[in-house]
């Protein structure tokens, strides 16, 4: 604890003090990287890269191409099975093992999937996911020095105060960048706002595959109510009751 006393303290006294505070992180973001632990094999990188439909919407100004399809793992089944149990198997332990969800309850289920090709001077700009509770990305392939950034909307969006810095630190930086690499795969809360940087390759593409996700059975936190028709002095009151 910091001392109260208005006395005169040594050095040592106050050194003792300083080490022995305690810095208490509140709150923070989890983004959870791992692998797959194999390569893709020829009939998965054969499809990804050659067979599948992608389109580039000029009128929305992309800078990258995406599949024609947002539904890539049900619509492709047989060629993404075993891609798509692992990323099924990597949800469950981040639902049970960083948010303590009971997925045996609650089952999150992938509502989108798509693939993303990033092209030479291509670019994603920085968004987040809505309507979707853990967003996914899986690398197929990837460049040098390859990432992803984060960016932190209390600091970016903040103006209220702007202070001069004197260094770095995980409080008051704008954001983060997670390097990947080929077979990597990263879970977040899908309203953290993430983007990519410019590829400035000359003949390589950054592949990635991401899927949104929405949980299909959300218990109630409340006993169900009955209903019951109140009629009193010429009043109708509907009263609610807990069915215990």
């Amino acid at each position: 604890m910091w001392s109260e006393s208005g006395g005169q303290q040594s050095n040592s006294t106050k050194e003792r003090r300083v080490n022995m505070s305690e810095l208490i992180s509140l709150f923070s973001t989890a983004v959870v990287k791992t692998n797959i632990g194999r390569d893709f094999t020829e009939n998965e990188l054969q499809f990804l890269l050659t067979d599948l439909p992608m389109l580039k919407d000029e009128h929305r100004r992309m800078t990258h191409h995406q599949s024609e399809s947002f539904n890539i793992f049900d619509n492709y089944a047989i060629e993404l099975k075993d891609i798509k149990t692992f990323c099924e198997h990597e949800l469950k332990r981040y639902l049970e093992n960083i948010e303590g969800v009971h997925s045996d309850i609650v089952n999150l289920c992938i509502t989108q999937s798509w693939l993303n090709i990033i092209e030479p001077q291509g670019s994603h700009y920085l968004h987040n996911h809505k309507n979707s509770h853990l967003s996914g990305v899986l690398y197929i392939s990837c460049l040098p020095n390859d990432s992803i950034q984060f960016s932190n909307p209390d600091r970016i969006y903040d103006a209220t105060l702007k202070l001069p810095k004197k260094k770095d630190t995980e409080f008051n930086t704008t954001g983060a960048a997670v390097s990947v690499k080929e077979g990597d795969f990263i879970i977040f809360p899908s309203q953290t706002l993430h983007q990519v940087g410019v590829n400035e390759t000359k003949d390589k593409q950054r592949v990635s595959l991401s899927f949104d996700t929405w949980p299909t059975h959300i218990p109630s936190l409340y006993p169900p109510f009955k209903l019951k028709v109140d009629v009193t002095a010429g009043d109708m009151r509907i009263v609610g009751s807990p069915i215990l």
